[in-house]
């Protein structure tokens, strides 16, 4: 009887402008409406944080990527790769660390860091991981630890022949043999190599650019302390050069010091000079009246 009366106390009125074919899910909504609430609440809540953790992501992932085509020093590189490691922009991040390591003459940290990549799944990225292998032997030849860094070269060509970069790896064993004292090996495998490749004007030349270089190279001697020394005590001592005694300079003249100007005199114009009077003329002698005719002296004569 108490149950009874208890369910009779929980039964809620309908309403009186409610139709009758909305009874059913009035009552489903009177019944299950708290849940459903609560329900459709947490999946949106769940929608809302799932799509803000990927733009979250995404702005993360950009960011990333501008870390990556932006870094240029090593410590750049480094300091991008401690804020995005973990993500996918992350690895072309390490690989370009390693390179600038490399670059760098840091051929320990370079090996270390592509020896990590490698290590931490960065084999599933075919592309990424054939940079990593061949930048793995790449570090070993500038270690000098040659035989190592040539069985590398020999087994990335032998496991990878049609990767992008077979040429290179193809490349660093001739080196590494010539490195080794080897040339005629190394001039034999490039020649070897130019048979396989004829025709293919690129790696051609690049072929004959490394045998160029394979054939002007010379080996460094490696010596010790004491065949230097040797050397040095056998070098003639050259006699030390003293420098002349500079010469000290002649006095110089004293310089008369200049005398004062005197003043210029006006000088007078010359007086005109008279007119100079010509001398009188001199009297000449009256000249003798001539001869008469010998006709006229004889009719003198006659009278």
């Amino acid at each position: 009887m108490k149950e009874q009366k208890k369910d009779a106390s929980r039964v809620i009125p309908v309403p009186e402008n409610l139709p009758e074919e909305l009874l059913p899910l009035y009552d489903w909504w009177k019944a299950n409406g708290t849940h459903f609430l609560i329900t459709a609440a947490c999946v949106i809540i769940v929608c809302v944080a799932v799509f803000g953790f990927r733009q979250y992501r995404a702005g993360k992932i950009a960011m990333a990527n501008q870390e990556l085509l932006q870094a240029q020093s090593v410590e750049d590189l480094e300091a991008a790769v401690t804020k995005y490691g973990s993500m996918t922009a992350g690895k072309a991040l390490r690989l370009r660390l390693a390179k600038a390591y490399f670059d760098a003459g840091k051929y320990e940290a370079a090996l270390n860091t592509y020896d990590a990549y490698l290590s931490k799944g960065g084999v599933e990225q075919e592309g990424f991981a054939d940079i990593a292998r061949v930048g793995h032997a790449c570090a070993l030849e500038g270690l000098e630890r040659y035989d190592e860094s040539l069985a590398a070269y020999r087994a990335f060509q032998k496991d990878y022949p049609e990767s992008f970069l077979i040429r290179q790896a193809q490349f660093g064993e001739a080196r590494v043999l010539c490195l080794q004292g080897k040339k005629d090996e190394a001039n034999k495998f490039l020649e070897n190599l130019k048979a396989k490749v004829t025709g293919k004007t690129t790696d051609e030349l690049a072929i004959a650019n490394l045998q160029d270089v394979i054939a002007r190279y010379e080996p460094r001697i490696s010596r010790s302390l004491f065949q230097m020394a040797e050397e040095v005590s056998k070098t003639p001592a050259v006699p030390e050069v003293k420098p002349a005694a500079k010469a000290e300079p002649a006095p110089k003249p004293a310089t008369p010091a200049p005398a004062k100007p005197v003043a210029a005199k006006p000088v007078s114009a010359p007086a005109a000079k008279p007119a100079a009077v010509p001398p009188p003329a001199k009297a000449e002698p009256p000249k003798p009246a001539p001869a008469p005719a010998p006709a006229a002296k004889a009719e003198a004569v006659k009278k």
